[in-house]
């Protein structure tokens, strides 16, 4: 008869509802020395190794709900886990203005240590060069989507830190498109400016939904459905 493990659809399981990997192998493995303390128990009391087994998994439920109650015990440990509705609505809309504008500015800074950002006094140089105000725009917009893409791999990170559902992970980006759409960094001949445009950056809108697809794709290619074992 056709059946399959229960260790390996609970494994399933706690993939699925976004268990990070560093935590799935100690969850999994307290279960299954659970399982075959029950299954050892059974044992002793006389019965076969296959009904021993049975009544083991019985003991221990079905490996979907089983798995719900570790994943809820797990997101209770960190703050970012018990709170998800501020941590992945809120706090996107609040903070990404604030922590875009600090890496715009930190990888403008970055490129100029390096020779190849800007500053004031090479923005009033390139006034009057057409080539070299291309190149500072280039930098800056090079610096405007890193920092875009940050931001969403911040939240991505925190979400599956914080063994959340990817769909919160999904929603935090979503809000970070929303927010990028609208805000922009203009680059003047002899001025910077950070302001709100109600034309929408449809690349910059795209970055944090890319990212965050990525990651759901990479979740899923990684995540092997239980085989079926007679």
């Amino acid at each position: 008869m056709l059946r399959i493990d229960f260790i390996e659809r609970l494994r399933f399981e706690l993939l699925e509802l976004g268990c990070p990997r560093r935590q799935l192998r100690r969850l999994v493995q307290e279960v299954a020395d659970h399982r075959e303390d029950l299954k050892q128990a059974a044992l002793l009391e006389g019965l076969s190794e296959a009904s021993a087994e049975s009544q083991a998994n019985t003991q221990l439920g079905d490996p979907f709900t089983l798995a719900g109650r570790l994943m809820m015990a797990l997101r209770q440990t960190s703050w970012w886990g018990r709170h998800v509705l501020i941590a992945f609505c809120g706090l996107p809309l609040l903070v990404f203005p604030v922590l875009w504008a600090l890496l715009v500015c930190a990888n403008l800074s970055l490129g100029f240590a390096l020779g190849f950002g800007w500053n004031y006094q090479k923005l009033h140089l390139a006034a009057k060069n057409p080539d070299s105000f291309h190149h500072l725009v280039l930098a800056l917009h090079c610096a405007d989507y890193l920092a875009t893409a940050l931001v969403a791999i911040l939240f991505c990170w925190l979400a599956r830190r914080s063994a959340v559902r990817m769909a919160w992970m999904a929603t935090a980006c979503a809000i970070c498109s929303f927010c990028a759409m609208f805000l922009r960094v203009k680059l003047n001949p002899h001025s910077l400016s950070v302001l709100i445009s109600w034309n929408p950056q449809w690349v910059r809108f795209a970055i944090p939904l890319l990212i965050a697809g990525a990651l759901y794709a990479f979740q899923w290619r990684t995540i092997e459905i239980p085989c079926e074992q007679s």
